[in-house]
């Protein structure tokens, strides 16, 4: 095992004890007792209809990896790309930073199983990715503008604020990113080219690639984003799916809450979600901790609930949105490595 992967599974170890820790820490000073209590009031027909409720976006969003992976001419079947997206799901939640950290170790396994380039395997996973978060950024946009209009809006205007602002800035810096992507390529690979050469340098036996050709691998990744962009018929319809796993997200949400007779307003559930996302951010595997903590302050702050009852819904919710679909993803994953080891070994 070479001393950066044992490097970097010790700093995943570190930050998942972190965020053990964080999650403890976070229970204590809401009161566990207070929040075991209202768990308690989760009757079994609930919390089976959060949990297929939770797994209704990953076949969604893996609906939509397939229609990518059918239009950069990838063989997968329908089940395959729904594997793979619970898959990436899982690589996601495990791997510090989010999509940061888990969106090329998943464009790695795209391209493992359907036996293709890394670049196309990762624009696929990045074009569903960005595809999500646009759904669900205008979503909250969407919910931002009906709190305006309601005597709730008066009370959260820092949430909505912050919503829109980031929207905004987002969407403008992808813009700009986008239009200079020849330029970004360039720079951006060169740099990681020479990164690697001195890094493949001071390893025995490790021959690094060549700048120019991590620039070419760039370039590729480029070509895929743009032929997946060069179809409107399939952005709507990836936009689509994304919204409609989104709406099933802040369904589950919704649903934990009136599990616990707490009420939000349709439009107050679909700001907290996307708002939500910015502990994915956090370097503990899925925001674990400071995921369930801004949970629980910005339903108290939008809604006005109990913090006892805010933070069983924050809880009840992530167990149903997150920790049961990351178990399924870390299975699916398994399945995909073992089955492409299978077609590997009969070659």
């Amino acid at each position: 095992m070479s001393d950066g992967v044992a490097g970097r599974r010790g700093r995943t170890a570190l930050w998942a004890f972190v965020a053990v820790g964080g999650l403890l820490l976070y229970l204590r000073a809401v009161g566990v007792d207070a929040v075991g209590t209202v768990l308690g009031r989760v009757g079994p027909g609930e919390a089976v209809a959060l949990a297929v409720l939770g797994a209704v976006p990953i076949v969604l969003w893996g609906v939509a990896l397939y229609l990518v992976l059918h239009r950069l001419d990838v063989a997968a079947t329908l089940p395959t790309a729904v594997a793979l997206f619970a898959a990436s799901g899982f690589l996601n939640n495990v791997t510090p930073f989010g999509q940061a950290g888990g969106d090329p170790v998943s464009g790695a396994l795209v391209a493992r199983v359907g036996q293709t380039a890394f670049e196309r395997g990762f624009a696929a996973v990045v074009s569903v990715s960005a595809a999500n978060t646009v759904a669900v950024v205008g979503l909250g946009v969407v919910g931002s503008g009906a709190l305006f209009g309601t005597a709730a809006g008066v009370r959260t205007p820092v949430v909505v604020g912050v919503t829109v602002v980031s929207t905004a800035a987002v969407g403008v810096v992808a813009g700009l990113a986008w239009r200079r992507r020849e330029r970004l390529v360039v720079r951006v690979g060169r740099g990681l080219g020479d990164r690697l050469a001195r890094i493949g340098g001071a390893i025995p036996r490790v021959d690094p690639p060549d700048p120019d050709a991590v620039v070419e691998r760039g370039r590729g990744f480029v070509a895929a984003l743009e032929r997946v962009t060069g179809s409107r018929r399939l952005l709507a319809a990836v936009f689509l799916l994304g919204g409609g796993g989104h709406l099933a997200v802040a369904a589950t949400l919704w649903l934990a809450l009136a599990a616990f007779d707490a009420t939000l307003p349709p439009a107050a559930v679909v700001v907290v979600v996307p708002a939500a996302r910015v502990a994915g951010l956090s370097p503990t595997p899925g925001g674990t901790a400071s995921a369930e903590a801004l949970l629980t302050g910005l339903i108290v702050a939008v809604g006005g609930v109990d913090v006892p009852v805010a933070a069983a819904a924050a809880l009840l919710y992530r167990a149903a949105a997150f920790w049961l679909p990351t178990l399924g993803g870390g299975a699916a994953a398994v399945a995909l490595v073992v089955a492409s080891d299978g077609q590997d070994s009969r070659r």
